[in-house]
C-alpha cells in the first residue's frame, strides 16, 4: 500500500469457531482461538465473521471496556441488554454498543433464514464510561458506490476511540479511494477487490501501517469494509474481555 507497510490475510487462513447454530471466522485471537503474534492491529482487537442458523445465538453474556460495532450482510440481528432495549438490525444499518464500565447482552438470529454478519471489537479511549448503544441505517448512502464513513468521524454513529469505520459498496470497475491512517484494516466481506497488484477475494483482508491515500477497485460488484485509525493499543495491553 502507498506510503507504507502491507500485510495481507487470506480468509481460508482465518481461525474457525463453532458452536451449536453458529459458524466464526476469527481474524485475531479470539476465545479458545489463539495465535501468538495475531492478538489485534491498532486499536481493532477482534474481527469475527459469524454465519448464525434461524433462532441461535450469544445467550446472556457481559462486556466491559470495549467498544463493539455489528456490520449484517445477510438476514436480521435482534440484541437485547440490560438497559431494557431490543432492537432489530438489517443490512445496511450499523449498531455500535459501547460497554463502559459494564453491560449484558443477547444476540440472536431473529429471522428465518441464517444471518451473517461481521462483529468488531475496539479499545475505547477512556475506560469506565456509562454504557451507551446507537444503531442507524446507513444503507442509502451507500448506493453510489463510495466510501462512507458510518460510525466515528464524520459518521453518523460515534464511537468513544480514535477510529474510523467506513463501508462501500462498489459496482465492478468502481474505484474507491482508502483512506490515510496510522493503521488500516481493509476486510472484503462480498465480490472481489484490487489493492495494488493485489486480487482479494471474500474474507480476505489488509493490515497496513502509515499508508497514504491508497486506490481500491472492485472486479466484481463488492461489499468493503474499512477501519481507520489512528492510535495503537499500548503494548502487551492485549484483549479485553
Amino acid at each position: 500500500m502507498s506510503g507504507g507497510t502491507m500485510d495481507v490475510r487470506r480468509g481460508a487462513d482465518r481461525g474457525l469457531g463453532a458452536s451449536p447454530g453458529i459458524v466464526t471466522r476469527h481474524s485475531f485471537s479470539f476465545g479458545h482461538h489463539h495465535e501468538p503474534g495475531n492478538t489485534h492491529h491498532g486499536l481493532l482487537l477482534a474481527h469475527n465473521e459469524d454465519r448464525i442458523a434461524p433462532g441461535a445465538g450469544y445467550d446472556e453474556h457481559p462486556h466491559r471496556d470495549t467498544e463493539i460495532v455489528t456490520w449484517v450482510l445477510t438476514g436480521t440481528l435482534e440484541h437485547t441488554d440490560d438497559a431494557g432495549r431490543t432492537a432489530r438490525v438489517t443490512p445496511g444499518t450499523v449498531q455500535r454498543l459501547s460497554a463502559g464500565r459494564g453491560v449484558v447482552h443477547t444476540e440472536r438470529n431473529a429471522g428465518d433464514d441464517e444471518l451473517h454478519l461481521v462483529q468488531m471489537w475496539l479499545v475505547p479511549d477512556v475506560p469506565g464510561t456509562e454504557p451507551s448503544y446507537a444503531r442507524h441505517d446507513v444503507g442509502p448512502d451507500l448506493a453510489d458506490g463510495s466510501l462512507v464513513a458510518v460510525a466515528g468521524g464524520a459518521g453518523p454513529v460515534g464511537l468513544g476511540t480514535a477510529a474510523v469505520f467506513h463501508v462501500a459498496r462498489p459496482r465492478a470497475g468502481t474505484r474507491v479511494e482508502l483512506p490515510a491512517a496510522r493503521r488500516l484494516h481493509v476486510f472484503v466481506a462480498r465480490g472481489e477487490a484490487v489493492v495494488g497488484d493485489l486480487t482479494l477475494h471474500p474474507g480476505d483482508a489488509v493490515r497496513a501501517a502509515d499508508t497514504t491515500p491508497t486506490p481500491l477497485t472492485a472486479t466484481t460488484d463488492a461489499e468493503i469494509l474499512v477501519w481507520e485509525m489512528h492510535e495503537d493499543l499500548v503494548p502487551d495491553e492485549g484483549e479485553r474481555p
